[in-house]
């Protein structure tokens, strides 16, 4: 766990969920981005508007850092002094970025490679079509919160002898990575054990107190697959839905908000590149 600190604020900007800008913003001095195809960082003084942007996600230091790598961009701690700077005629419009502006910051073309269609339709079509979500059950002796017919949360011990299965609203793959959780000032990073849409399955070595079930993480989630360049940024709350410690460290699974569509579709691109790579080792 780490804390957040310094006065630069760092964001990114994201399609179907997958960062393609990164910026660090210090009024008045520091208004920095790179992209995947413009690692080098770019001063532009249109990104003092970006943290007033609803598409823009405020990030950690270690989210940021994460972001960075995919791009082959160590993060320092310092901004980069003497950086090329981008001319401006107007204000930026980050929603609606011109084409000068996209082709300045390496975003021609933006669009992503496409799925599989038929690994997105066996995802898609193995999701529940009705029903209520199904509580997440913990592994054997473990920890659960399960929602009460008031909405209420309360925490429960669950005897997985009875549901070997461990029921799940959504189909999971096991991904082999690491997930950076922001919570208020402090980040939490965890190996990946599995993810859904519903939520992600993690594991640490020595847990801090503060894990525990029904706690709450504002967000957002930043998940980097171990074998694949594939990053998301999931800009929605969470909260721990049961944990079990075990020698290899304390398992903790993450219920997640509600994703948008756009989001969910982002997941399921992330898990189909995951899943891939992984079998292909």
């Amino acid at each position: 766990m780490r804390s957040n600190t310094g006065e630069v604020r760092y964001l990114v900007l994201a399609e179907y969920a997958t960062p393609y800008l990164l910026a660090r913003v210090r009024w008045p001095d520091v208004a920095q981005a790179i992209t995947a195809g413009c690692p080098d960082w770019l001063d532009d003084p249109g990104l003092f508007d970006l943290p007033y942007d609803p598409h823009a996600v405020t990030v950690s230091f270690p989210q940021a850092a994460s972001v960075a790598a995919g791009w082959g961009r160590q993060l320092g701690d310092e901004p980069t002094a003497g950086a090329p700077a981008m001319m401006r005629r107007m204000p930026a419009n980050w929603s609606d970025l011109s084409a000068a502006e996209r082709d300045a910051l390496g975003l021609e073309p933006l669009g992503r490679p496409r799925a599989s269609a038929r690994r997105l339709r066996r995802i898609r079509a193995a999701q529940p079509k009705t029903g209520a979500p199904v509580p997440v059950a913990a592994p054997r002796g473990g920890h659960a919160a399960v929602p009460n017919r008031y909405g209420r949360v309360a925490t429960t011990m669950v005897d997985m002898g009875s549901d070997p299965q461990e029921r799940r609203h959504h189909v999971r793959v096991r991904v082999d990575g690491r997930v950076h959780i922001r919570s208020a000032y402090a980040t939490v990073s965890a190996a990946l054990v599995d993810l859904s849409e519903g939520g992600v399955r993690c594991v640490l070595p020595d847990a801090p107190p503060a894990l525990a079930p029904v706690t709450r993480f504002d967000g957002p989630f930043l998940l980097e697959a171990e074998v694949a360049t594939s990053r998301i940024c999931l800009a929605v709350p969470g909260w721990i839905r049961w944990t079990h410690g075990s020698r290899a460290g304390t398992h903790f699974g993450v219920v997640f908000a509600n994703l948008d569509d756009r989001q969910a579709d982002g997941v399921q691109r992330f898990m189909i590149a995951a899943g891939s790579k992984r079998r292909s080792r």
